[in-house]
């Protein structure tokens, strides 16, 4: 729970008391690799703080094939927005591809801290900024720049990924074929 009391800390202003008040609202769950977080079709209506793990965010497309749009790390917070928001389905999974702990808290606590404690409501929209801009960074990434450009990109501002995230998921990320990675890698090593 450390690293979830720097994290408030950092959103917000809260004093001791508050911010033990706000984690008492966070529960622990386990979870293990392939296990799902949120899956396809699910209402959420929680938002995890990872303590431990890697989130994988993917659709499926019209092939019914996997398209991974986002990889989340310890300490930050997942969700899926547009179920968690409206209430609805989710088209998206959010699947461990390592074993996870997470500290998670049910939407009806969010909204009791919003009116007990107002300052908790800039916690939700720090967490909606920061995925937001993760995903328009992706798809810029995917628009803008070629294959060769968009590897470039993460060995040089997302290196974790390479290290961390299985070849399919990394390739399904960057919008290639698995081989087609294996040969982006092959000539980058060798360059």
């Amino acid at each position: 729970m450390e690293e979830l009391r720097k994290t408030i800390a950092n959103l917000i202003k809260t004093n001791k008391e508050q911010t033990d008040y706000i984690l008492s609202h966070f529960r622990t769950v386990q979870l293990g690799k392939d296990e799902s977080f949120v899956d396809l079709n699910d209402k959420c209506d929680e938002v995890a703080f990872i303590k431990n793990g890697i989130i994988r965010f993917y659709y499926y497309n019209k092939r019914d094939e996997e398209t991974t749009c986002y990889f989340a790390f310890p300490n930050e917070f997942i969700t899926s927005i547009k179920s968690f928001n409206f209430k609805t389905e989710s088209r998206e999974v959010l699947k461990c591809i390592t074993d996870a702990e997470l500290l998670v808290i049910k939407r009806t606590d969010i909204e009791k801290l919003y009116h007990e404690i107002p300052a908790t409501q800039k916690i939700t929209r720090k967490i909606y900024e920061r995925l937001s801009i993760n995903l328009q960074k992706r798809i810029a990434l995917l628009q803008i720049n070629s294959a060769e450009e968009r590897y470039q990109y993460i060995l040089n501002h997302q290196s974790e990924l390479l290290r961390s995230v299985p070849l399919q998921y990394l390739a399904s990320f960057l919008g290639v074929t698995p081989q087609h990675l294996s040969r982006l890698r092959k000539s980058k090593a060798t360059a």
